[in-house]
């Protein structure tokens, strides 16, 4: 199975090499005959065997923990909202509960009659000393009480303060407040006195505390004062329903909060919109859990699993110490829920019920096959009612590849579209629509450079040489010939992103019989006045022609040869693409013609002995010699 799958991606691979993604369906006719027998070949499963796969626990993964992570795990729920920093208080107006203290500052303000504004700070005993008044107590007062005993006591040397006619204003405004101190026990990070805002409540206490840490409950949190429990709060209320009870009690100076440990927590997992870990209290089910976890996704499935603890004293042995169960969720109010018990909700796996087209239609892919005929797909997926896209349609040659009892295409069905609505489609077909090329067929050939009517060319079903093409553009000008003529490939590719890119290729050897293919470039040159030398010469670059012109003539006025030439290896490119070697006597010989490249080698290993090349060199010294002494003999006689 697992070589089948190999191969299938191997092939599509190959079939989709150069379409892009968005064109992946639009695929040819050949492809389609492909994909066919493809199909007919292999088993049409796409699931992987995973008994041939290493099973990967991500617990056994080993994670460099860092800061963050050692503090807070956000898979344990609600922890994470202590985990903020507090800065509004300088904004929030006072309680009308709050009550004053030593160390908080005051601001006494008197207008109308009288005008002043004094600034008093609370003693420790709770008493502000106000000229010719004496000690005046506002401890434990509110903003509003202290307004009162001002008013009642200034009055003495302000009677405008209770004359309605002629009356002075009072008011008291809070400026710096006395941080209160605040004791925290139990599970969190940092117990101990802490010194809070006095504005706070139990949920900004905590957060001004660091927060608690895992094993602390969230659900039974007490409030202690002077030894008595007077509150207990439930974050849940507030986490999952907005409710305000965390923020009913206002502390005071001298208070405890108490975080107990967790005593039952579960583990919820899969199908819910937010798995992880929640504390349960006594008597709470399965759905209280889903709901905390707020709720489940659409595919939940309606049976769930129940991996239960034991509780020890209800145990008859540890080696049973585990249990499990699979329950409708309609069934779970009867069911108990332990510490430590992992409720699993699965979600829906893949249904076949569907057919894929391909080929020549508007929007190929997979469709419900559900009540559904060929013509229903064929329609849905466009074409037919186009008159002039349905004309590129072979609509006698739709077939239907269906999957045998072995899941093998090996069930090959014609149909023609008039027949469609007859046709009951199975789920897991395929549905292949071929095209008619010749109604669409647009090949062409290009023809530039020195001919008379230079352009783009159909390529018809009739073979097109080169001498051909020529012929009709009208035949070269007196500028080229034959000799001039290249003829360039051009491709096409297309990047997954859509991406269009265009690039040529010459074609060496190239004569007027050459047949003109499709997407052919073919380049009349004009006459040229120079031939080019490359490569291992002193001077490369162009050199004047003249008539007679040879390779050896040609390298000289390039310079010569370089020290490491390859010299019995030069050739001379010719510009229709031919490569013509020099022949034994170096090119002595050989002519050349206006446009021509003579391409000098250079040795990459030029300490290698190259026997050739001695043998030659050696040759063309000794005949040197020979001629020498000839000349030499015929002078003496």
């Amino acid at each position: 199975m697992k070589n089948l799958h190999i191969t299938l991606i191997l092939f599509l691979t190959t079939v989709f090499a150069q379409i892009s993604m968005s064109d992946i369906n639009k695929v040819s006719n050949q492809q389609l005959d492909k994909i066919k027998e493809e199909l007919q070949t292999n088993s049409s499963e796409t699931s992987l065997d995973e008994s041939n796969l290493d099973i990967i626990n991500i617990d056994e993964i080993e994670i460099e923990p860092d800061i963050t992570s050692q503090v807070i795990d956000s898979k344990y729920y609600g922890y994470n909202y202590f985990q903020t920093s507090v800065n509004f208080f300088d904004n929030m107006p006072a309680p009308s509960d709050f009550k004053l203290g030593p160390g908080d500052e005051i601001t006494l303000s008197l207008w109308g009659e009288t005008n002043s504004r004094q600034t008093f700070i609370i003693s420790r005993e709770g008493l502000i000393y106000y000229k010719n008044i004496g000690f005046i107590n506002l401890s434990n007062k509110t903003v509003k009480e202290a307004e009162i005993l001002l008013i009642n006591e200034l009055s003495k040397i302000y009677s405008t303060l209770k004359d309605d006619k002629n009356s002075t204003k009072l008011m008291i405004e809070l400026g710096k407040l006395k941080s209160i101190n605040i004791y925290f026990s139990g599970e969190i990070f940092q117990p101990g006195i802490h010194l809070v805002h006095p504005f706070s409540d139990i949920f900004v206490a905590l957060v001004q505390a660091g927060g608690v840490n895992q094993d602390g409950s969230l659900r039974n949190i007490q409030l202690v004062r002077e030894g008595n429990i007077i509150d207990k709060v439930d974050f849940y209320t507030f986490f999952n329903k907005g409710t305000s009870s965390p923020f009913n009690v206002r502390l005071i100076d001298g208070d405890t909060i108490h975080v107990p440990a967790v005593k039952d927590r579960i583990e919820i997992e899969g199908g819910v919109i937010r798995p992880g870990f929640y504390e349960i209290l006594a008597n709470e089910k399965v759905t209280d859990v889903i709901s905390y976890a707020a709720g489940l996704k659409a595919r939940a499935l309606s049976t769930i699993t129940i991996d239960t603890v034991i509780p020890v004293i209800s145990r008859s042995s540890d080696d049973n110490a585990l249990s499990s169960i699979n329950i409708n969720l309609k069934d779970t109010d009867n069911i108990s829920l332990n510490n430590g018990d992992l409720i699993t909700i699965r979600e829906m796996g893949t249904v076949d019920s569907k057919v894929e087209i391909l080929g020549r239609v508007k929007n190929p892919g997979s469709y419900s096959a559900i009540n559904m005929t060929l013509k229903d797909i064929l329609d849905i997926a466009g074409g037919f009612d186009d008159p002039t896209f349905r004309k590129t349609i072979l609509e006698d040659k739709i077939k239907v590849l269906r999957p045998n009892s072995d899941q093998f295409y090996s069930i090959e069905l014609d149909v023609s579209y008039k027949d469609a609505d007859q046709f009951k489609l199975e789920i897991n077909d395929k549905i292949l629509v071929y095209e008619d090329i010749n109604y669409s067929n647009s090949f062409t050939y290009r023809i530039e450079g020195e001919v008379a009517n230079p352009g783009t060319y159909p390529l018809n079903s009739s073979k097109i040489t080169v001498g051909k093409a020529v012929a009709l553009a009208g035949g070269l000008t007196a500028l080229s010939s034959e000799k001039n003529l290249i003829v360039k490939q051009e491709f096409t590719s297309i990047d997954e992103e859509g991406n269009k890119t265009t690039f040529s290729e010459p074609v060496n050897n190239v004569n007027i019989d050459f047949e003109v293919g499709v997407n052919s470039v073919i380049i009349a040159s004009p006459f040229e006045n120079v031939v080019r030398v490359e490569g291992n010469v002193f001077n490369p670059g162009l050199v004047s022609y003249q008539s007679g012109l040879t390779m050896s003539r040609a390298i000289i006025l390039a310079g010569g040869y370089k020290p490491n030439s390859m010299k019995k290896r030069a050739y001379v490119k010719k510009a229709n693409g031919a490569v013509d070697k020099a022949n034994l006597f170096r090119g002595r010989t050989k002519r050349l013609s206006p446009g021509d490249t003579v391409v000098v080698p250079v040795n990459p290993d030029p300490y290698d002995f190259d026997v050739t090349t001695f043998i030659a060199d050696f040759s063309t010294t000794l005949a040197n010699i020979a001629a020498i002494l000839l000349i030499v003999d015929n002078q003496s006689d």
